[in-house]
């Protein structure tokens, strides 16, 4: 699957930097309350991670009990990962194709990742981890409030430079629609603001494949 020139910079930066960006991010309580939530809603089942970066997020889940997959398209953060959680399952492979049979997996967990999609391209992205993901089956996403597609120089301490990343940043209603139309139902939501310049949009979300009946 071809990448825009946005992509290919982002994955380039994560690639170059990736043991330092772990390092910097290797929080396993980062998301604590909404892996709680998570295993409350799914408790138990096959998971698919879409940018699974070092594993910080897998170490969690594998503990849960799930049987976990993860997936990042930075074959150097899928490095990390192995080197770091030994007993996880980790894969370089693109969100636009995972290369999963239909509806094999109970639930995904996406951190951090549609934020880097270009919009033009997020029906692409989603409509695959739906089709891997069973009917009904789980879903945590999590993006960044924001307006515009920028690409913004982020500053990492542990780096020899800095990471030139590329953005799409959302408002609940725009991406409301996003997830409507790709046949996800929102059935929990919240917003997280931890800096001037970071607040989350967090979702939790269900597969909706089988058609609305419809009123008689």
């Amino acid at each position: 699957m071809k990448l825009t020139p946005q992509e290919e910079l982002t994955i380039q930066a994560y690639s170059e930097n990736a043991v330092e960006w772990v390092k910097e991010h290797s929080d396993t309580n980062y998301w604590k309350e909404e892996l709680a939530t998570f295993k409350g809603l799914l408790p138990s089942g096959k998971i698919l991670e879409i940018g699974c970066g070092g594993g910080r997020d897998a170490k969690v889940l594998i503990s849960m009990g799930y049987d976990y997959i993860g997936t990042d398209i930075s074959s150097e953060f899928v490095k990390v990962a192995k080197r770091l959680v030994k007993n996880g399952k980790f894969l370089c492979k693109s969100v636009y194709d995972l290369g999963f049979k239909d509806s094999k997996f109970d639930g995904f967990w996406a951190s951090a990742v549609f934020l880097h999609i270009p919009k033009r391209r997020i029906d692409e992205a989603l409509q695959d981890v739906v089709r891997v993901t069973r009917d009904n089956g789980l879903g945590f996403i999590s993006v960044k409030q924001g307006k515009g597609e920028p690409i913004i120089e982020e500053v990492y301490i542990g780096s020899n430079r800095n990471l030139k990343l590329f953005w799409a940043f959302y408002h609940k209603t725009e991406f409301d629609k996003v997830l409507k139309r790709n046949n996800l139902e929102v059935i929990m939501f919240n917003k997280w603001t931890i800096s001037k310049r970071t607040t989350w949009l967090i979702y939790f979300v269900k597969v909706v494949k089988s058609p609305i009946p419809r009123k008689v």
